[in-house]
């Protein structure tokens, strides 16, 4: 999961967007807030900007993002042991905003009369 800290006067969602940029190269819109870890990192609903399959799981390292990142991988958060987390003590939170996330999108979608 990207992740850094905020340059001077940059806005929280532009880290987000600048940090999941330069780790991964993915161009990604920022959404809305999902929460705060108690160690303050903020997080953020992204959406892939461009054209990506849902079998699309595995993605090359850009050669600037080699030194921090070693694979770039889309998991499901539901599918891992905590074992396999950077920050294990923080998985349970994360799946609650992708709780929230998919919450949202099921509210938001437009009921079709029959």
């Amino acid at each position: 999961m990207p992740g850094g800290t905020s340059d001077t006067v940059e806005s929280a969602k532009c880290t987000a967007h600048r940090e999941t940029w330069e780790e991964t190269g993915f161009n990604v819109e920022v959404g809305q807030w999902l929460g705060t870890n108690q160690n303050g990192m903020r997080f953020y609903e992204c959406k892939l900007a461009g054209n990506f399959s849902a079998d699309m799981t595995e993605f090359p390292v850009p050669d600037w993002a080699q030194v921090e990142v070693s694979t770039i991988q889309l998991v499901d958060p539901f599918a891992t042991e905590a074992n396999q987390w950077r920050f294990p003590q923080q998985m349970t939170a994360i799946r609650e905003m992708f709780n929230r996330v998919a919450d949202s999108a099921y509210e938001e979608t437009p009921k079709q009369d029959n």
